[in-house]
């Protein structure tokens, strides 16, 4: 038995064992273990990489396991819609839920903005209509959204305070200017504090201009309602949040605060130039000044030059012709 076992291990070894002294036998055997380790070291990795393998199937499994099947999008909307049609507006939103969920998983941001903002609108019909409770969630939205969702949601914060302005104006011209500090009930506030927020949330949506320029108008068409001109006026979506800020800020309504030092423009000043002229120019404001003025002109400014260089003019002619209006509209003198 030893016999056949040594002539077996020579035969691995690669010599003949009765050629073999004492040494050379030990020699053999140092051969044998080494190539025996090395094989157990194959077999470990390969029961490594085995098991490696299994574990990995099983996670695998298990996150898939825990996803939750995939949202029918159009079925989902039409219960949205469905309930709301029945004046339930409780369930529309736990129907909204999944949508917010699913659009955030695969950043379909505009669908969430969409869900989310109408989420809200629910909610405030079901608690009466505050305007203030509407605001409070929007903030608390807007805090724990992605960088790509903010803007936009700025920007609809805006039009909520500067809605509710247009709803009760008369309150608001009725109110006497204080220095007191605000509440932070907005509905209390005077006039020049509302519009200074107003001013604020359009701050904050065009403070990220770059990542506005660089979104296309058409990836939003899920949230914008479409006009009847092509995207080529408003290409970005930096031209949608800039024309809706300079609809508040061309609006007029500064006027009612009777701010002195308002902002003027001269006739014969760069304001009704050519548009690299009016893109350059430097006006100078006082401090202190709270006209909207030079902010209209600053972002009329600014859309000019995004858009001086472009191949198609569509877009640079649609605000160099909206920047002379509205110049030729404060203008003084001839």
């Amino acid at each position: 038995g030893n016999s056949r076992l040594g002539g077996r291990l020579g035969d691995l070894a690669g010599v003949g064992l009765p050629e073999l002294g004492k040494q050379g036998w030990s020699a053999v055997m140092s051969r044998v273990s080494e190539r025996l380790r090395r094989s157990m070291i194959g077999v470990s990795g390969v029961c490594g990489a085995v098991v490696a393998g299994v574990v990995a199937a099983v996670i695998v499994a298990s996150t898939l396991a825990q996803q939750p099947p995939p949202l029918d999008r159009q079925q989902a909307w039409n219960k949205v819609r469905d309930a709301m049609s029945k004046g339930l507006p409780k369930t529309a939103i736990q129907e909204l839920k999944p949508i917010i969920a699913d659009a955030m998983r695969a950043k379909r941001y505009p669908e969430a903005i969409k869900a989310i903002g109408l989420t809200i609108a629910y909610e405030g019909m079901i608690e009466g209509g505050k305007a203030e409770e509407k605001v409070t969630r929007m903030r608390a939205e807007i805090a724990k959204a992605p960088p790509e969702m903010k803007p936009v949601m700025e920007a609809i914060l805006a039009n909520w305070f500067w809605q509710y302005y247009s709803q009760n104006r008369w309150r608001f011209l009725q109110r006497s200017r204080t220095e007191a500090a605000p509440s932070e009930d907005f509905t209390t506030w005077d006039l020049p504090r509302l519009l200074r927020e107003i001013d604020g949330q359009f701050a904050k949506a065009l403070a990220q201009a770059e990542l506005l320029k660089k979104t296309p108008i058409a990836a939003y068409d899920e949230l914008l309602e479409k006009g009847t001109a092509s995207d080529a006026h408003r290409p970005t979506l930096f031209d949608f949040v800039a024309f809706n800020a300079l609809d508040f800020y061309a609006s007029g309504e500064q006027a009612s605060t009777g701010a002195e030092d308002a902002f003027e423009v001269s006739a014969d000043s760069p304001a009704l130039s050519a548009a690299a002229d009016f893109a350059a120019w430097e006006p100078v404001v006082a401090a202190g000044d709270e006209s909207l003025r030079p902010r209209a002109i600053r972002l009329y400014q600014e859309l000019i030059r995004f858009h001086l260089s472009d191949q198609d003019r569509t877009a640079l002619i649609d605000a160099d012709l909206a920047r002379l209006v509205y110049c030729h509209s404060i203008a003084l003198g001839e």
